[in-house]
């Protein structure tokens, strides 16, 4: 699936980004990866023979979804956290550089992984090795949670961050709202109730009152597998300050079982529940929108992603 937010760069571009951080070794080849549809994102072979992987941001000036902004700086942000906490996956970030002379955009250089997605190895495993994935990948995303944060919010936008929480998912629900009015988008739920529904249960977000680390996209495509086993976990770029029933596998759509007894929860209190849901609500208006916002070449995406919508907004 193509996206229009993808910066694409020639070889003699990526081959100075390269320079900055690897000097005096220079690019020998490298190769687009297709997974992702947001950034583009390179494998890069090097002359002594090392490989990494090279991100690069859309264009500053790229129409994008609210959270979509400064997400690059969210993700080096994440990852460096993760490494420095300690016993969690994740590749390390070799260099970073916003500067945007050599490149228009953000991009940053990160290790390669040496396996594959679970997306691409799915159909290669027994079922019984994929439910111990998803057991060690819930296991994986509770120490991620366990990581303490300084506020609530995205990291890389102030105008979204905040010291409790139901404001700021409240601000940030509604930046949603304002992209699919902006991108001409119809969710095909009643706005107004949603918004009283939301105030209504207000009671239920104060409960949360610890900012954690919230990784908020590990889904099959960002679990790295080698040998039947978790690697690693990548693409950081959606993580942000906030509850962590905002994870994948907390999502009220899906059968998460072997995530939920990785993690160490065996239900949620009525109060989670419904918090979950309205995550589940949040989502899926986002989800909505990017056949707009990205220009997606049919509206399979936006056609799920409505249809779930409004299945999930009848149980608020």
């Amino acid at each position: 699936m193509k996206s229009f937010t993808n910066h694409k760069q020639s070889q003699e571009s990526i081959a100075r980004m390269v320079e900055l951080f690897f000097a005096p070794f220079h690019m020998k080849h490298c190769r687009e990866l297709t997974e992702g549809y947001f950034n583009v994102a390179y494998e890069i072979c090097l002359d002594n023979g090392k490989e990494v992987i090279l991100k690069i941001a859309p264009l500053k000036e790229m129409r994008v979804m609210t959270y979509e902004k400064n997400i690059m700086f969210a993700e080096v942000e994440a990852m460096k956290r993760v490494r420095q906490a300690g016993g969690i996956p994740v590749p390390a970030v070799i260099g970073y550089d916003d500067s945007c002379t050599i490149c228009a955009s953000p991009y940053f250089f990160m290790e390669k992984l040496e396996g594959r997605s679970l997306h691409a190895e799915k159909g290669s495993l027994t079922a019984d090795q994929i439910a111990d994935i998803y057991t060690e990948v819930g296991r994986i995303n509770r120490k991620i949670n366990e990581i303490n944060c300084p506020c609530f919010g995205y990291p890389g936008q102030r105008a979204f961050q905040g010291e409790a929480w139901f404001p700021v998912f409240q601000k940030m629900l509604e930046a949603g709202i304002e992209d699919a009015c902006n991108g001409n988008v119809d969710l095909k739920i009643p706005i107004d109730r949603l918004r009283s529904r939301l105030q209504e249960d207000k009671g239920i977000f104060e409960e949360v009152t610890q900012p954690r680390l919230v990784h908020w996209d590990c889904w099959d495509g960002n679990i790295f597998v080698k040998d039947g086993q978790v690697e690693g976990i990548i693409d950081w770029e959606r993580s942000l300050w906030g509850d962590p029933l905002m994870e994948v596998g907390f999502r009220m759509y899906a059968d998460n079982t072997c995530f939920l007894q990785g993690y160490g929860r065996t239900g949620l209190t009525e109060g989670e529940w419904r918090r979950a849901l309205w995550y589940d609500i949040y989502l899926l208006i986002l989800v909505s929108l990017e056949c707009a916002y990205r220009k997606y070449e049919t509206l399979d995406t936006y056609n799920w992603a409505t249809g779930l919508l409004e299945e999930q907004f009848r149980k608020v």
